[in-house]
Formats: C-alpha cells, sequence, structure tokens
C-alpha cells in the first residue's frame, strides 16, 4: 500500500466570488490564458520580470555601477477553484503574490473573512482587530494584543466602530491555529490543488453558519458599503432625489467640530462678493446650481467656505459631497451618507435607536428662540431670560487625565439643569455635544478635585457646600441637550448622532441623572418650503 503523501503548511489568501459571477472573463483582469488543472480550477497568472529594485537607482545613482546582480520581481497569480454545493457553483480565488490585483473591482464578497472567523474562534481568543471609527475624519486604528482575549477588550463601541479585520485563535482544528479574516481569508494549513476543493466547501460551510450571532451578532449592525455596485445604485437614486427637489432625507451640516464664534457664515464660491449664508443649507446650496442638473461630481468638485469673522476670509473648505447627509431605504434595506461615505444599517439596530431617540423625554425649560449671533451670546442672553441661570459658556476646566479642557454645561440654572447648546451640525458635532455632556456629568459625580475646581468659576448663589466631600444628589440634576435648529419639524437629527446621544444617555442615566433634549427654534430667516426638512 502506497503511503499517504504528507501535505505541508502552506499560508493561503482566499477570497470568495459572488455567485452573480461565473465566467472567468467577468471575475479576472487578464488576457492570459489561463492554465487548466485537471479536475480543480483555473491558474490564472502574469508574467513576471526580474529588474533592479527601484530604491538602487533612486538613492545610488549610478555609483553602484550595473552589475549588482540584486533583481525582484512581483509574482502575480490566482487559482480560480468552482465548488458546487446544493446544485449551486460558488467560485473561490486563491491568490498567490499579489495576485489579488488581477480580480475585477466589485466581484468578492465583502466581509466573507471576517465571517468565517466570526464562526470559528471563541468570545476570549482575539489578537488583532482592525475598526474605524466613525466621525468628521474617520479614524482607522488596528490594535494588538500580547495575549487572547475578548473583544471588548479593544475597547470597541459595538454601536460606531466598525470592525473590518480580526485575527484570532481558531477552534477549529481544520482552519489552522491562527486565523484572520476581513474580504479575504488568511490561514496556514496543510493544503494543496490535491485537496483544495474540500477544504474550500468547508470555508463556505463555515461563512454559511450563524454562529457568530451567539457572541458576535453585534457586527451586523454597521457595515461600510464596499459594493461599487450598491454604492452606484445609491448615489444614482441620491442625485434623482436632489433633482427632483425630495429633500424629506437630505440636509448639509458642517462636517467637523468648529468654532462658532469664528464664523461669521458660509458661502458657496471663495469670492468675497459671493452671497454670505448664516449657515449650510440644501436649498440655498442647490440655487447656487441655477436649472442645471445636479451630478455626483459637481457635488464632489463643488466646495462650501466657512468665513471667518475677522476678516472675512475661508477658515475652512469642504468639499459639498462631504456636508451632505442622506438616509435612503433602498430595497428594504436603510442605508447612511455620511462624511462622504455610504453605511448599510441593519433594520432591527435602526428601529432600536429610532425607538430609544423618541423616548427621549423633552425638556420644560422655556428656551428663547436663536435669532443669530454667536452661541455664547445666545447662552448669555438665554440665561438671562430665564432670571434664574447663569451663563457658564467658554468658562473651562483645567483637569488632568485624559479630559484635559472641560466645559461643565452652557447654562446652569439655580433649579440643578446643566443645558449643553449646539447649532446643529454632522454627526460629529453632535456627537462631540453629547459626549461633552457625559464627560462633565461624570467628574461632577465622581470626582472632588474636578467639583473644587469648579467651585471656583460658579457665580455667588450656585457655589457648592464642601465640594471635595459632598457628592451631588444626582437625581436631583436633569441634563439638557439642546439643539439650535431652523427646521419647522419636530427635532431630528443623523443616525449617528442619534447612536451617540443613546449612548451618553445610558452612561449619564447610571450615574442617577435624568436625561432631556430640547429644540431651540432658529429664526434668522423665514422657512421655504423646501427647508422643511432641513434639521439645523
Amino acid at each position: 500500500m502506497t503511503p499517504r503523501k504528507e501535505i505541508k503548511t502552506n499560508r493561503l489568501t482566499i477570497y470568495m466570488i459572488k455567485p452573480k459571477y461565473q465566467q472567468l472573463e467577468d471575475i479576472i483582469d487578464s488576457a492570459i490564458e489561463p492554465r487548466q488543472v485537471e479536475g480543480v480550477g483555473q491558474f490564472v497568472f502574469e508574467t513576471s520580470h526580474p529588474q533592479p529594485p527601484a530604491w538602487i537607482t533612486s538613492f545610488f545613482g549610478n555609483s553602484l555601477g550595473d552589475d549588482l546582480g540584486i533583481l525582484t520581481s512581483s509574482a502575480k497569480g490566482i487559482f480560480l477553484v468552482p465548488i458546487t454545493n446544493q446544485n449551486r457553483t460558488f467560485n473561490f480565488a486563491v491568490s498567490f503574490g499579489t495576485g489579488r490585483h488581477l480580480l475585477k473591482e466589485g466581484v468578492v464578497e465583502e466581509r466573507f473573512g471576517l465571517k468565517v472567523v466570526l464562526n470559528s474562534v471563541g468570545r476570549e481568543s482575539f489578537r488583532s482587530i482592525d475598526k474605524t471609527t466613525l466621525g468628521s475624519v474617520p479614524k482607522h486604528s488596528r490594535e494588538q494584543m500580547s495575549r487572547e482575549v475578548a473583544p471588548a477588550e479593544f475597547g470597541i463601541d459595538i454601536e460606531q466602530d466598525l470592525v473590518s479585520s480580526v485575527t484570532a485563535r481558531s477552534h477549529d482544528s481544520r482552519l489552522g491555529k491562527i486565523i484572520t479574516g476581513k474580504d479575504a481569508l488568511h490561514v496556514s494549513v496543510p493544503v494543496d490543488k490535491s485537496n483544495i476543493s474540500d477544504f474550500l466547501e468547508y470555508c463556505l460551510e463555515r461563512y454559511r453558519s450563524n454562529a457568530y450571532k451567539d457572541n458576535f451578532d453585534w457586527i451586523d449592525q454597521i457595515a461600510e458599503v464596499r459594493n461599487g455596485a450598491i454604492e452606484d445604485e445609491l448615489n444614482t437614486e441620491f442625485i434623482q432625489r436632489i433633482n427632483q427637489n425630495h429633500l424629506d432625507k437630505i440636509w448639509m451640516a458642517v462636517p467637523e467640530v468648529v468654532d462658532w464664534a469664528n464664523v461669521s457664515g458660509f458661502r458657496h464660491v471663495r469670492a468675497k462678493r459671493a452671497e454670505l449664508h448664516d449657515d449650510l443649507n440644501i436649498g440655498d446650496f442647490l440655487e447656487s446650481f441655477s436649472d442645471r442638473k445636479i451630478s455626483l461630481d459637481h457635488l464632489k468638485n463643488d466646495h462650501v467656505f466657512a468665513i471667518s469673522t475677522e476678516n472675512g476670509e475661508p477658515l475652512f473648505r469642504w468639499s459639498a459631497f462631504l456636508c451632505i447627509y442622506a438616509e435612503i431605504d433602498l430595497k428594504g434595506k436603510i442605508y447612511i451618507l455620511s462624511n462622504g461615505k455610504w453605511y448599510e444599517i441593519a433594520r432591527g439596530f435602526t428601529k432600536e435607536v429610532q425607538r430609544d431617540f423618541s423616548n427621549i423625554p423633552e425638556s420644560n425649560i422655556n428656551l428663547p428662540s436663536y435669532t443669530g449671533g454667536s452661541e455664547l451670546e445666545y447662552n448669555t442672553r438665554a440665561a438671562e431670560s430665564l432670571g434664574s441661570a447663569c451663563c457658564m459658556d467658554q468658562q473651562l476646566i483645567v483637569h488632568g487625565g485624559g479630559h484635559n479642557r472641560v466645559e461643565f454645561c452652557d447654562i446652569l440654572t439655580n433649579d440643578k439643569k446643566l443645558i449643553h447648546v449646539k447649532k446643529y451640525g454632522g454627526s460629529s458635532v453632535l456627537s462631540h455635544l453629547f459626549f461633552q455632556g457625559a464627560v462633565s456629568g461624570e467628574l461632577f459625580v465622581s470626582d472632588g478635585e474636578f467639583r473644587a475646581k469648579l467651585n471656583q468659576e460658579l457665580p455667588r448663589g450656585y457655589k457648592l457646600s464642601n465640594p471635595r466631600v459632598n457628592r451631588p444628589n444626582t437625581s436631583q440634576y436633569e441634563i439638557v441637550y439642546a439643539i439650535i435648529s431652523r427646521s419647522a419639524n419636530p427635532l431630528d437629527m443623523p443616525f449617528f448622532s442619534k447612536v451617540s446621544l443613546r449612548n451618553a444617555r445610558r452612561r449619564l442615566l447610571s450615574f442617577g441623572y435624568s436625561v432631556t433634549k430640547k429644540k431651540i427654534p432658529k429664526m434668522s430667516c423665514q422657512i421655504s418650503q423646501s427647508e422643511d426638512c432641513d434639521l439645523r
């Protein structure tokens, strides 16, 4: 009996091809005739030509001569393997070298590798996580641990962080010991052409499993759209709605935190003679196009400018596309455009967030309408109109740790309402407000040194008694998030802002505070029909 050949362990990078792509020419971008591996699949490659590495001439010039014998080449190959399962054919691409570049855009099943890994690891087996924290400038980070831990140990915010890749110890021996998954699956296993078909069929089984939902169901709540075809559909629908003036879920807002005291207004062109608007408004912006049809390129190439109060020059410049927020229901799925990217939101998660936002009580405090000026000017006037309140805006408390300079609140009333005021802005602007309120609320109840510093800023009649020792009775305090908005509709805000408010409110409720929301009408201009849903 012939002994069975031992298979060496190979490091494999595996992609799953979307089922709708079945023909080689639809999957691979190469004019070279593939090599057939009988009974298994087709190997596609590009010939590589050894050449001196670029750094020899870029650094040394001609000083080393021409005959060093130092050569390099970039090998590129894809092994395309079809698998038949339940009378359907699924194609897998095993990449060698830089072979992934032979795959056409949009053919790869997103998060294939991620789902295989999450279906094949334990809750406390993670070594590395790649994530994107959503904000005005999405923050991409990779965190590694010296030992195996649960995802919570990486500080993941499961409602706002997009986890794109994980590395963990497998509890499935067929997948090897340490496995990594993103779109591709990376494994080190005793697999070659003789058993690759069986192995890929097993990978398909692991991908289809829902085992990950037991411990990692949050992974499905938010996903960045990286399917070119879906993105094109969304952009087409988005542009169509703009051109038809269907703006009920489309609006504009500044895409980052700005100091409103230094902003006199906004222009849609750089020239000083152009009209100055007191805020970003989708209706105002679209009027600048006159009767022209608007395209995606227009929105990406046109800019809006935040103008300085000091010299009339632009303080900030943003692509108009980055300033537009949209929510679109397409084929039964909810998609969000935020800061120039599309995200798919799980329907169940959307309902949870919307329900929690609706359940936040409205504050009964009677705040005056906003009629222009800086936030400090408004807060000063609002405190005076209440008659029993003091303005705390811009009275920053320098405190240690990661908090640095903390603003306690914008308005403090004598019946213990802590009011945080902000002009309507994009997701990151409001998220900053909610985070600020949560931080000051936590420090107020837990840190005697912070209370002592705060006490130095409080006017007579608002002073705390023995602040270093006496903790406040938080059940007597109400934290009010007040948003200046020019919309005629009830207060609404971007989806990710609602998520941030939800998280901040949970944190504050755990300390015993009550948390409410309040809309401050913005009366600086008339509201036209097209502005009814502009939420600022």
